[in-house]
């Protein structure tokens, strides 16, 4: 039977209108179109009339449709979306992933004691006994034990990092010292580790998903196949294939062991086929998807794609018909290897919300704690067990940070700004934020300026003087200064270098990066970033940067500076104090956290943050002065303050440098009049 179409049963001269969106339009549309192609047909159009019955059940229809529509084309755009698991899918299709819970965050202070060894100058802590906790100690809370924290960290007492030694107890007689006070300080969140056993069926085969229904968790910590404690890791999407690994920074992994002090773990890419992918949902519960592969297919061999669909293999005859299977996409382990028939356990950590934002002095009960050590090692095991028996703790800040779940409008906002980002480093602020969000534990980068390169002078004398030949070329003429004719050897030194720098700048990649560095030392202090540190660094940028992104790693400049000022104090007033407090302020101004590469010293700031200190009258002097020369404990490198002055700002080098004041107590020199 064939079907007539609407364009010839309402013929060509009938008018329809197609922009109504309401009920009164729909109705009033539908009274006009009766009047006019079927006035002899109907005419009543009384309220009570059975035809406006019809009539304004169209209409009520038709609102309806369009109000759904244009709820659905609202609801499918994230900026206008309004219902949250709408709002939630979105932001995981732009690349976010909502947070469930948020935890608190505070630093722990952890205590051991230590026997001493040794007698007269030589007595010090045994290093034998130094203690080696590993990352999840737990600590509870005093006034709430359902809070628990755990260490993010492993604290490794013989590690000098952040360590404090002080005497903890003597020897009645001789008052040598017996024991040792060890302090150490580590971050713990607010969080408890759960774990739970699923088994997957064996016809589970095809991207197979696991749901954990507590609506509190803060992350999955470990997924291992029991039986063989294979372990699945997890990835942002099941498209990706390998991982940031972190191997100890020991002596069996290379002339990087040197570093371990800073650095104690080396990042490496690991690639992963058993992997996983997790997705939050609308009632803030979270699935666990894994790949569709199957182990017992060896994707080197038969690789599903649009030129080998259909093609015969010749390696096996069981495995003919695999190519023409078109369902073969899906059990292809480029997407990670399913876990059909395993049964796998789940750690993953809850906790977190408002409840979980502690005092001071709150967590002091441990309530798990877990050792490497090595009791061959350990010649005297009660007093071993004595020094672990004596691990103490506490919190001398409180715990913070700890809420609730992203609300709608922070998923909007969070999502939108990760599908900018996209987790690629593109922009110059791109690059500098990876770097600074490389974890500490990889070596610390405390300073970064990315500058394209040849944006700052590559043609200097010492770029141009790195060729052996021209260093030797150079070095002739600045003989023949002294021999010979001044002026023409002058010349020829400015025409030297004038070509060499054209080739310099002719020579610069226009797809290189140079990146300045600059680290912290075990005391805080700006230090040039080692070996280590770079080489971490680079397998962290290798995820992030643009396939044709050269990365040049530089050494930014220190300038060790020194401040000296006089103030006016009113006369009643105490001069001692008021000075006291005038050098709190400057230290503060020049903490080295707030100072970055290329920022200039404002002389007129300094002056205003000393004129409000109370009790000064006036700000008659402030100078800056340049420290320098490795003897002394500060940088090498040079700096023509007043040359670099104008007016009252103390300007940078072009070279990208940071002002430091590298110790404080001492240089910062004030005289109160």
């Amino acid at each position: 039977m064939a079907i007539k179409s609407s364009k010839k049963d309402f013929g060509n001269n009938r008018s329809v209108n197609y922009v109504n969106k309401d009920f009164g339009a729909f109705r009033q549309n539908l009274i006009d179109f009766t009047k006019v192609y079927f006035p002899d047909s109907y005419s009543d159009f009384n309220e009570a009339s059975p035809g406006m019955v019809f009539i304004e059940m169209a209409s009520y229809i038709g609102d309806v449709l369009s109000f759904y529509q244009d709820a659905q084309l609202k609801e499918s755009m994230l900026q206008h979306a309004t219902e949250r698991k709408n709002i939630v899918a979105l932001a995981q299709t732009m690349g976010y992933k909502p947070k469930i819970t948020t935890p608190a965050v505070t630093t722990l202070t952890v205590y051991q004691l230590v026997p001493a060894t040794g007698v007269g100058v030589n007595n010090q802590p045994d290093s034998t006994y130094y203690l080696k906790i590993k990352e999840g100690m737990e600590v509870e809370a005093t006034t709430n034990s359902s809070i628990i924290f755990r260490t993010i960290d492993a604290i490794d007492f013989e590690s000098p990092t952040d360590r404090d030694i002080t005497v903890y107890s003597r020897n009645d007689i001789t008052g040598e010292p017996e024991f040792y006070l060890i302090t150490k300080k580590t971050k713990a969140i607010s969080a408890r580790l759960l774990d739970t056993t699923v088994s997957v069926p064996l016809s589970d085969t095809e991207y197979p998903t696991i749901s954990l229904f507590d609506n509190n968790i803060i992350q999955i910590v470990s997924i291992t196949e029991q039986g063989t404690n294979d372990r699945w890791y997890e990835v942002p999407y099941l498209g990706q294939e390998s991982i940031f690994a972190e191997i100890p920074n020991t002596v069996p992994n290379g002339l990087l062991s040197q570093y371990n002090n800073t650095v104690p773990y080396i990042l490496e890419v690991q690639k992963v086929p058993k992997r996983f992918s997790t997705r939050v949902n609308s009632d803030n519960t979270i699935d666990i998807q894994f790949g569709a592969g199957n182990t017992n297919y060896f994707d080197e061999i038969i690789l599903p794609n649009s030129k080998n669909i259909g093609i015969g293999t010749t390696n096996s005859i069981s495995r003919l018909g695999t190519p023409i299977d078109p369902s073969n996409f899906l059990r292809t382990s480029t997407f990670g290897v399913s876990p059909a028939g395993k049964t796998l356990t789940i750690k993953y950590l809850v906790g977190g919300g408002v409840e979980s934002n502690v005092n001071v002095g709150d967590l002091t009960t441990l309530r798990r704690v877990e050792y490497e050590e090595d009791l061959l090692a350990i010649s005297n095991q009660a007093l071993y067990q004595l020094v672990k028996e004596s691990i103490a703790v506490e919190n001398f800040e409180p715990a913070a940070g700890g809420r609730g779940g992203d609300t709608v409008e922070e998923i909007r906002q969070n999502a939108l700004a990760a599908y900018g980002s996209q987790n690629r480093a593109v922009t110059r602020q791109d690059y500098v934020v990876r770097a600074l969000s490389m974890p500490e534990r990889y070596g610390s980068v405390a300073k970064v300026y990315v500058s394209p390169d040849a944006e700052i002078d590559n043609g200097s004398v010492d770029s141009i003087l790195a060729n052996p030949k021209d260093l030797a070329e150079f070095t002739n003429l600045i003989d023949r200064v002294k021999d010979m004719d001044r002026g023409q050897t002058q010349k020829e030194i400015l025409q030297f270098i004038s070509k060499r720098k054209t080739n310099v700048v002719q020579n610069n990649n226009p797809f290189a990066i140079n990146m300045y560095l600059l680290g912290y030392d075990l005391n805080g202090k700006l230090t040039t970033a080692n070996a280590a540190v770079k080489q971490n660094l680079k397998t962290y940028l290798s995820e992030y940067r643009m396939l044709t992104d050269v990365v040049n790693f530089i050494d930014g400049y220190i300038i060790n500076i020194g401040v000296d000022f006089e103030i006016i104090v009113y006369s009643n007033y105490n001069k001692t104090e008021v000075l006291t407090k005038c050098l709190t302020e400057v230290g503060n101004y020049f903490n080295i956290d707030k100072w970055t590469f290329n920022k200039s010293i404002n002389l007129s700031e300094i002056e205003l943050i000393l004129a409000n200190v109370e009790g000064v009258m006036s700000v008659p002097k402030v100078e800056i002065h340049n420290l320098f020369g490795e003897d002394f404990g500060y940088s090498n490198n040079r700096y023509n303050i007043p040359q670099a002055t104008v007016g009252k700002v103390i300007y940078p080098s072009l070279d990208p440098a940071v002002f430091e004041i590298k110790y404080p107590n001492k240089d910062i020199k004030g005289r109160a009049l």
